[in-house]
């Protein structure tokens, strides 16, 4: 809130519009599917996929949060990649061991590399995935420029927490901000 005052005008006080940051929480990209409703794997694999990207602990405050929500979120996180990564080996057609075999080799990969391609693979982005908060939000955050044809690009760590950056924030609209931009 900032204020300007002179001698003749009365104080006037300009509300900054709430912000929010531009990466998504994953079911806010893919909703969860009603209860007892199987949806189609084309449909459930992409959901599965970003969920365990919402659950990776990079960008969160995992670090400085030993103890048993750290554990309990890694327990999450592993179950996660395993459920997507045996949705997808169903969606792929494989069964029985050819598919127990492909998931395992895929779910040993402790960076979630297996996971992030295969997310892609089904047209998710990761990178536009915050993951659930899990300790104090970090006190640095990264920047991405555009990555060329081969997907590569340099990553800057920028200072102080994503929700406070200008560059990864937008404003937040409101229900009567939205009434006053449509015609």
């Amino acid at each position: 809130m900032t204020s300007e005052k002179s001698e003749d005008q009365p104080v006037e006080e300009v509300q900054e519009p709430a912000r929010r940051t531009k990466r998504r929480y994953a079911h806010e990209l893919y909703p969860h599917g009603e209860p007892s409703h199987a949806r189609p794997l084309e449909v459930e694999v992409p959901y599965l996929y970003s969920r365990a990207m919402g659950l990776e602990i990079e960008d969160t405050g995992w670090f400085k949060n030993p103890g048993k929500e750290a554990n309990d979120r890694i327990m999450r996180l592993i179950d996660a990649r395993m459920i997507a990564l045996q949705a997808d080996a169903m969606l792929q057609g494989l069964t029985g061991n050819e598919a127990w075999r492909w998931v395992v080799m895929r779910a040993a990969d402790e960076s979630g590399e297996w996971a992030w391609e295969r997310a892609e693979h089904y047209g998710v982005e990761p990178e536009k995935i915050k993951p659930y908060p899990c300790g104090p939000e970090p006190e640095h955050h990264d920047h991405f420029d555009n990555p060329d044809g081969r997907r590569w690009g340099t990553v800057t760590q920028a200072p102080g927490a994503e929700s406070a950056c200008i560059d990864c924030t937008e404003p937040i609209m409101t229900h009567a901000a939205k009434n006053a931009v449509q015609p």
